[in-house]
Order: structure tokens, then C-alpha cells, then sequence
């Protein structure tokens, strides 16, 4: 784009540069009418070959229509001229300094045409001494003959030369177009207004042309303004036996968690509402904020929230709604786990990767020594440098790790808690006080499972030690990085040997439980 502009800077100097010579040189050439009249009579009179005799006796007898001719040809290069310094220092310069946008070229064109129609009067009136009354009498007459014949046209060109001035949308803003049809609607961002139609390219790699007659009629939605963040929302159904509130804090635990990433709004508060109800159940909006296409178009921010919402919900043991005319002719399956059952712990259990490879007896056993654990937002589950024996699972909402990275007192948050992530396993492992600090970001769900249980579960099942050291020696790696910024290559290398240094604590504080 830079090398094409390159290029065409030299061919427009040049250009006006040619212009400017052949105004001088007409100007020059009128100015000196008399004497070149003389020459012109002095020629005509020589002894020249026919030709010539014949080209310059035209000349001297046609001196009168030249004169005319020359005024004529000097007013319409001096036109030019204005319109290319109009160009230049005015829609190229001015204009787009004040606008802050690019001008549309159907304004250009339009003040072009005044240009240019305004030199004709005046040529019509000092050239030809003709009256302007009758001149313009004939051009209206001519304008309302060909505007019947054009009508369609001249309501496009008209709708443009209104949509510009209105200034509702500019080149680069993002338009919803509706269909003609009434279903769904064309999406794009403008990239010309011309006289009869707006070109818009669609995030499909298409480019549409729409007529201005459509984009002054119908209801058009500019979403680049006036903010360049937009509210969308997605819609999903949950069944009328889940607790509206329960759903609520979910859904906003995972519009919480998506929205830290990059092209989501910091500023503004993502939301789960009520949207309404119906034969499926209760319809929950997820509301959120991005800059569409900076860098994430629409459909790829709605595929990230629900994704997410998914995932919580699926954690929590509650699925959408389904249709109700289905017919089951087994045990029909559970909406949502409650939670509070050992058959539900179970079901909550299963879930987790830690403890997904688990015998059902296994599962059993777990489940019905783990503890049910509520959190309001912003209470603090524990401290650093606390005591603790205990392996938490997070099943609903979201926790933030903190610690205090640079020493002054003040905690830092350098993590995030997902459902289905567990922690505290860092104390129960090595027996050392609690290393960073957890407080509750929405309102939680977490299950405390006691060191003996723990224990017991490593003799029959010793992978899941090594899955624990992993997942202790990560956070460690993660925490010194926030604070020394290792370097990725030497990421791997310190994991392994953390890890390594974990096992050898785990295996001298289980000794005495005969773990291997």
C-alpha cells in the first residue's frame, strides 16, 4: 500500500505540473493575442507550399473563434488546477486532519461537479456574454427530465451525498445491514461510499455493494459507535430444578475467568441475567464486552464463553436443558448433582483429572470422607504460612492465589482457580505451612479431603503422588517466574528438579504410612 502511494506521488506532481505549465503558456499566449493575430495575417500572405498556405489563411480568418477557444481552454486548465489544489490541500489535508478519517470519495466527486459547474457559468457569462438566467432556466428544465429518467439513481446518489453529511458512519466503522429477506443480515466494514452504493468486506473474505437507497431506509446498525467496545451476549438453558442463584454465580464465574483474555473488556463488567422462560427451562443471557475484531470477531468470543460456561457448569454436575418430549425408558438421568450424597460425590468425583482413573470403590471411599465447603466473594479460604493438612477441589466459582512478590507486605494475585483444579496440596504433601494466599473471587464450592484419606489412596494408587509433585513443582515454577522472569528454556529443567525435590519430602513424611 506504502510503495503503490510512493508511486503515485511523483505522477501527481507531474501532472500538476503539466497543468500549470499549459495555463502559463495560454495565459502568456492571450496575453500576447494581438501580435500573434499579425503573424497569423503576415503568413497567410507569404509564399508557402499549399498546405501551409491553405492552414494558415484558416488560422487568420478563424482568429476571432481561436481567441475564444484559447479563453475557453484557459478557464477549464485553471479549473483543474483549482480542483487538484482542492484535492490536495483541502479533502486530502484539511478535511482529514479535522475528521480524523479518510474522506469519502463521493464528496470529492461532489465538489468536483461544483467546481466544474460553476466554471462553466462563468465561461458561459464572461467568454460567450451569455445571460446566466436562461442558461440556468435550460439546465433546470434539462435536471428535471433527466431526474425522471434516472429516479433510482439519483435517489442513491442523493441517500450518499446524506450519509455523508449526516456522518452516522464512516470508512473503517462496522456495519449490520439488514436482509432483505427480513433473516439475519450482511456484516462488514466500510471500505468505500461512492455515489450509488457502499462497499462493505465482510469477515468472510467477501466484498458486498450495497445501494445507498437501502442504507437511507432501512435500520442500520453501526457497531463501532460510539464506543469501539460492544455488548454481546450469549443465550444457553438450564433446567427449572437448578437454583437460579447457583446458575447465576456459574455462568459468571466462567464469564469472569474468559474475560481475562486478550480482547475482552477490563472495564466493563461482564453480567448473567435472566432472559426468560420457557417449555426447556430458564434461558440465562452471558453478557460481555469486546472490541469486535481487535482481534476477536464476534462468533470467536461467542464460541470462548460458552465454551467456558460449559466447562463450569459440566464441573458443577449440572448439564443444559433438554427437550422434554423425550421419552426414557431407563432411570431418567440427573438434571444436576446437589452435591451433598455420596452418589453425587461420586458423580463430582469422576470429573476431576486427579481422580478421574479411580475404581469405582475408590471413588466411594473418597467421597465419603470429603467435606462440602462454602465461600462468599472475597472471603479469604486461607493465609499464607498457614497450617494445613488438607487437598481442596474447587467445583463452582473462582479463587485467586495470591502471594507477596516483592517482599513489602502486600499480596499480589498469580493465579487463578478453576472448577475441576485442585489445591492446597502443597502442605499436605510436604507438611510445610501454606505457601500463597486463596480468597474467593465470586462465590464457591470446595470439597476438603483429609490427609489419612489421601494417604490411603497413594498406597493403592502411587501415580497420583506424581500427578500432585507436577502440579506443586508448576505453581512453585509459576511464582518464581513472576518474580526472577526465568527464562522458558530453563523452565523445564527447574520443574523437574522441584519435582524431584517433592517426592523425596512426600516419601519422608508418608515413611510412616509405608508409601513407596
Amino acid at each position: 500500500m506504502s510503495a503503490t502511494k510512493s508511486r503515485n506521488k511523483p505522477i501527481r506532481a507531474q501532472s500538476f505540473i503539466v497543468r500549470l505549465a499549459l495555463f502559463l503558456g495560454l495565459f502568456e499566449m492571450i496575453d500576447q493575442w494581438p501580435v500573434i493575430v499579425q503573424h497569423l495575417d503576415k503568413h497567410a500572405a507569404a509564399d508557402y507550399p499549399q498546405y501551409l498556405h491553405v492552414l494558415m489563411s484558416a488560422c487568420a480568418r478563424n482568429a476571432e473563434h481561436l481567441h475564444l477557444g484559447a479563453r475557453t481552454l484557459i478557464w477549464l486548465v485553471g479549473t483543474s488546477l483549482v480542483n487538484c489544489i482542492l484535492g490536495r490541500f483541502f479533502w486530502d489535508g484539511l478535511l482529514v486532519r479535522v475528521l480524523g478519517r479518510p474522506v469519502p470519495s463521493v464528496l470529492k466527486d461532489l465538489g468536483t461537479l461544483l467546481v466544474y459547474a460553476l466554471a462553466t457559468i462563468c465561461i458561459a457569462a464572461v467568454i460567450f456574454h451569455q445571460p446566466i438566467t436562461g442558461f440556468l432556466t435550460t439546465l433546470g428544465a434539462g435536471s428535471v427530465v433527466l431526474g425522471l429518467a434516472l429516479r433510482s439513481l439519483l435517489s442513491d446518489v442523493f441517500t450518499g451525498v446524506a450519509v455523508n453529511f449526516d456522518n452516522n458512519f464512516a470508512i473503517g466503522d462496522w456495519l449490520i445491514v439488514p436482509s432483505s429477506t427480513g433473516e439475519g443480515g450482511t456484516v462488514g466494514r466500510v471500505d468505500e461510499i461512492s455515489w450509488r452504493c457502499t462497499r462493505l468486506n465482510c469477515e468472510d473474505g467477501t466484498t458486498v455493494v450495497v445501494p445507498n437507497s437501502i442504507l437511507g431506509e432501512e435500520k442500520v446498525i453501526n457497531i463501532s459507535r460510539p464506543s469501539a467496545w460492544t455488548r454481546y451476549q450469549a443465550e444457553i438453558t438450564i433446567d427449572y430444578s437448578v437454583p437460579v442463584e447457583r446458575v447465576r454465580h456459574i455462568l459468571l464465574s466462567a464469564l469472569q475467568a474468559v474475560s481475562l483474555k486478550e480482547g475482552f473488556s477490563k472495564d466493563n463488567e461482564p453480567k448473567v441475567l435472566v432472559g426468560k422462560t420457557g417449555k426447556r427451562g430458564v434461558e440465562y443471557l452471558l453478557r460481555y464486552w469486546i472490541h469486535p475484531w481487535q482481534p476477536l470477531s464476534p462468533s470467536t468470543s461467542r464460541d470462548l464463553v460458552l465454551t467456558a460456561a460449559l466447562r463450569h457448569l459440566q464441573t458443577a454436575g449440572i448439564t443444559p436443558a433438554y427437550t422434554k418430549e423425550e421419552v426414557y425408558y431407563d432411570k431418567l438421568p440427573a438434571k444436576h448433582f446437589q452435591g451433598h450424597s455420596v452418589t453425587d460425590k461420586v458423580a463430582l468425583l469422576s470429573r476431576i483429572t486427579l481422580f478421574e482413573r479411580l475404581a469405582e470403590e475408590e471413588l466411594n471411599h473418597v467421597a465419603a470422607e470429603m467435606q462440602r465447603l462454602q465461600l462468599s466473594a472475597g472471603e479469604t479460604f486461607f493465609r499464607r504460612y498457614d497450617e494445613g493438612s488438607s487437598l481442596f477441589i474447587l467445583i463452582e466459582g473462582l479463587l485467586n492465589v495470591k502471594v507477596d512478590l516483592h517482599g513489602h507486605g502486600t499480596d499480589e494475585i498469580v493465579g487463578q482457580l478453576s472448577p475441576g483444579e485442585f489445591f492446597g496440596e502443597m502442605s499436605l504433601l510436604t507438611g510445610e505451612p501454606r505457601s500463597a494466599t486463596v480468597v474467593a473471587q465470586t462465590n464457591a464450592v470446595v470439597y476438603e479431603i483429609n490427609r489419612p484419606t489421601i494417604v490411603q489412596l497413594i498406597n493403592q494408587r502411587p501415580e497420583i503422588s506424581e500427578c500432585m509433585s507436577r502440579a506443586v513443582a508448576q505453581r512453585q515454577m509459576n511464582m518464581e517466574q513472576a518474580r526472577a522472569r526465568i527464562a522458558d528454556s530453563d523452565a523445564a529443567a527447574k520443574e523437574q528438579s522441584i519435582a524431584q525435590q517433592l517426592m523425596g519430602k512426600m516419601k519422608s513424611l508418608f515413611k510412616s504410612s509405608g508409601v513407596e
